[in-house]
């Protein structure tokens, strides 16, 4: 016969091994519920950042296309600022931020003639769009041989600095091989120290 005793043991045993198994569930459980926690903030960082990105394009090619209709019946782009294309509705309303347009990462837009003298005084223009995260930057501003990219065409130039500070890099021109993602990824391009550059396109007219 089982003695009292060899059943309290025996039911403490089983206790025990209930109690292990319960505590490897729960680490599992939680093992599990921050891999899809770790994994669905990659995934919301990735989607944002496609979603900025994809805005950035539509409105820099609006600003541009805008740009170029304002001025179609001028012979240059002499007088053209921020303020300008405000006041004639030339800009996506989303960005205007009172006088100022504020771009997707909370960067102040500028936009103004390229300026010089002669003959090729305001033959172009500028627009500065700061505050770019690494990825975002390489997306906007890789082109081709003539000039094309996501933004739009008859891109002169694109230069790039630390944001907020700096002085800007020499021009980067569309050569023969256009400006390649690999191209503007470079330290003194889009890999600026702090992963965060700020950019500036000028368009041809």
């Amino acid at each position: 016969m089982t003695s009292t005793s060899t059943l309290a043991r025996a039911a403490r045993l089983g206790s025990t091994r209930k109690r292990g198994v319960t505590l490897i569930e729960a680490v599992l459980y939680i093992s599990i519920a921050l891999a899809l926690i770790v994994g669905g903030l990659v995934f919301f960082q990735q989607a944002s950042l496609a979603q900025r990105t994809n805005s950035a394009v539509r409105n820099i090619s609006a600003i541009a296309s805008e740009t170029r209709g304002l001025f179609s019946q001028q012979n240059n782009f002499n007088g053209l600022d921020t303020s300008s294309l405000i006041n004639a509705g030339a800009v996506p309303t989303s960005l205007i931020n009172g006088t100022d347009l504020k771009n997707e990462w909370g960067g102040n837009i500028v936009v103004a003639s390229t300026g010089g003298t002669g003959v090729n005084a305001d033959n172009g223009f500028t627009v500065i769009y700061p505050n770019l995260p690494t990825g975002a930057c390489v997306r906007l501003t890789n082109t081709d041989s003539s000039g094309s990219g996501r933004v739009g065409s008859g891109i002169r130039s694109v230069q790039f600095k630390p944001a907020g500070i700096g002085s800007w890099s020499s021009p980067f021109l569309p050569a023969s091989n256009g400006l390649s993602p690999s191209a503007v990824a470079v330290a003194t391009a889009c890999g600026q120290t702090g992963g965060i550059a700020d950019v500036r396109f000028t368009f041809n007219r």
